[in-house]
């Protein structure tokens, strides 16, 4: 028998097919009385058998089985051992043992498994929960305020992104289209940052109001940042302009 000398860090064993021990590894001395030379002793006589019907069987491909071992430590301890053929007839074995302590591993890796799953959706619950949170505030943002039969207000807070206009458009024209408003005002002097898809979306309910209702649509209180973007769309057809809500209400009332 030739010892090896790589720092295997399983015991390994190679054999033949009539069960001679060909070469081991230092861990496998370690585990197993090698000193009969053959893997036959190494077992109980249920394992001898899987071995002989592995050794048996022609093929390259890995086999995996399960065997009770005679070791140095114990009469007998249960292995998972990977066998797999050489185109010699020689047998590369691997031996994991398969002990408390294996099992107890494997029993924390499904509870950490557990937990993770359990934490994922939790997780999940609360992006929905937040998604729900964020979607209330966007359409708080922009509420559907009529001043009378014919007039109505959408003030906007904060910053003007696509999200938050198209939570808006969706009360804001079942609002317009169920009443008899002749003029929209926006008001939009709390409005903070301008986000370019928000802006464009913007100015797509604009426009669909104006051509699905004719109604006059004001924009209020228009802030330079606003008005640095809006320039780069053609609204005049669209919209008409305000400095602030105060003159346009007052303005109304005349």
């Amino acid at each position: 028998m030739e010892q090896l000398t790589l720092p295997l860090p399983l015991p390994y064993l190679k054999v033949n097919r009539d069960g001679r021990i060909v070469a081991y590894s230092a861990l496998a001395e370690d585990h197993f009385d090698l000193s009969s030379g053959h893997i036959r002793t190494l077992v109980d006589e249920e394992s001898i058998n899987k071995l002989d019907r592995i050794s048996s069987e022609a093929g390259l491909s890995p086999v995996k089985m399960e065997l009770n071992m005679k070791t140095n430590e114990n009469p007998l301890g249960l292995f998972d051992v990977h066998l797999q053929w050489d185109s010699e007839n020689q047998a590369g074995m691997i031996f994991l043992p398969k002990d408390s302590s294996n099992e107890e591993l494997i029993q924390k890796l499904a509870d950490i498994q557990n937990r993770l799953s359990s934490s994922d959706f939790e997780l999940l619950e609360k992006k929905e929960e937040l998604e729900n949170v964020l979607k209330r505030m966007d359409r708080l943002s922009g509420p559907f305020i009529p001043l009378s039969d014919t007039l109505c207000l959408i003030p906007l807070f904060g910053d003007i992104t696509a999200d938050k206009i198209n939570t808006i458009s969706e009360s804001c024209l079942q609002s317009v289209f169920s009443g008899s408003y002749e003029m929209v005002l926006f008001d939009l002097t709390a409005v903070g940052e301008v986000h370019a898809d928000g802006i464009g979306t913007f100015i797509q309910l604009v426009k669909t109001l104006k051509f699905m209702t004719g109604n006059v649509i004001k924009l209020i209180g228009i802030k330079p940042n606003l008005a640095k973007e809006l320039n780069r769309h053609d609204l005049d057809q669209w919209v008409q302009f305000n400095h602030s809500l105060k003159e346009e209400l007052t303005y109304l009332d005349q």
